[in-house]
This record gives C-alpha cells, structure tokens and sequence, in this order.
C-alpha cells in the first residue's frame, strides 16, 4: 500500500521521480518525460509505467525500470493509457499516440494489435470493465475521434459515442452499477469530470 500511495503522491504532484533504467548499466539516472499512466498488474507484482517515451516496467516498486518493446510503425510509441485486466497479471492494453492499441497475453513479451474497427490510431484512453473484462471502451481523438467498445477483448472495435467534451486525460470504468444494466465511465478531461453509463 505504501508504495502505492509513494507512487500516486509523486504523480499528484507532478513530480517524476529519478529512476534508473534497468538493462543500460552506466546510464544515470532519468526523468520521465510526460508520464500519462500507471498501473499495477492483477498481480501487484509489475508496475507498468505510459510515457512519451514508451512502455516502461518495475519489479521492484519502481526502484528499477526496464523499457518494453513495443512493435509498432514509425515513431517510437507515446504510451497515453494503460488498462490491466483485473484478474490476469498476463494481459495489458495500451493505447498510443497514432499507434493504435496493442495487447500482451503474456506480460509484454508479445504484442499484437487490437484496432479493427477504430476508425483513428490515436487511443488517449483505455477503461476495462471490472466485472466483463473482455469489455472496454477506448478514447480516440482526431482522425474517427469518439468512444468506441469492444466486448471481446479487443478483437472488434464499434464506435458508440461521441466522447466527452474537451480533452481527454483519462477514461475509467467504475464499479457502479447504473440501473439500467450497466457500470458508469468517468472521464478526466481539461474541462473536468464528466460522467456517463457505458450503456450508450
């Protein structure tokens, strides 16, 4: 709990803290630059760390980070949001910055792309729901901008919704049973929270 609540304080603040990068022995210490996720896995075990530099992983309470490979055209993936599933340490979403998402099954040792049927590669937020995690929704913004679900782990993309108003920071589905069959999404954006059922 505690290194948690280290981690989340820092993030709060606006802080990145001075890590060393696992793998690049004689490297001193970095900042992260433009941290936009963290999470622990189902596990607790891995920290997985979104920057503007890519995809980045701590076993140690984030002492120690190790880059993950992410295999995408171009450009070097900025790592906008992250989604763990709930239950399987295993399996991760992320989405990128004209990149699209991408899914490990086996801890980020493979990749592969879970995009068709988003109509935009720029994913700035990813929610898996808590009780079906094969559901989530992505946030794409530009090109085929709007919320878009798959029910089937990211095999398909349908666009159901036009998204929030203003830029979007973050996108999280809360265990909170709407009524009316579903769970709510919360959206961070730059001109606040805003709130919707995923049943839309």
């Amino acid at each position: 709990m505690r290194r948690t609540a280290a981690f989340l304080a820092l993030a709060f603040l606006g802080v990145a803290p001075a890590v060393a990068l696992s793998g690049e022995s004689g490297t001193p210490p970095g900042r992260f630059e433009h941290v936009h996720a963290l999470v622990f896995d189902a596990a607790g075990r891995a920290l997985w760390l979104g920057a503007h530099t890519g995809l980045y992983r701590s076993e140690d309470s984030g002492r120690t980070w190790g880059k993950v490979e992410i295999p995408v055209q171009g450009h070097g993936p900025d790592v906008m949001t992250i989604a763990a599933h709930p239950t399987e340490a295993n399996v991760l979403y992320v989405g990128t910055h004209e990149a699209g998402a991408m899914k490990t099954s086996d801890g980020g040792k493979t990749w592969v792309a879970v995009d068709t049927g988003l109509r935009g590669l720029d994913v700035h937020g990813l929610a898996i729901d808590p009780n079906v995690p094969a559901k989530l929704h992505a946030l794409v913004r530009e090109t085929g901008a709007g919320v878009y679900r798959t029910t089937d782990g990211g095999h398909k993309w349908v666009r159901v919704d036009d998204g929030p108003a203003g830029e979007t920071k973050i996108l999280v589905s809360v265990n909170i049973p709407t009524g009316m069959g579903g769970i709510f999404l919360y959206a961070g954006t730059g001109d606040g929270l805003q709130r919707n059922p995923d049943c839309f």
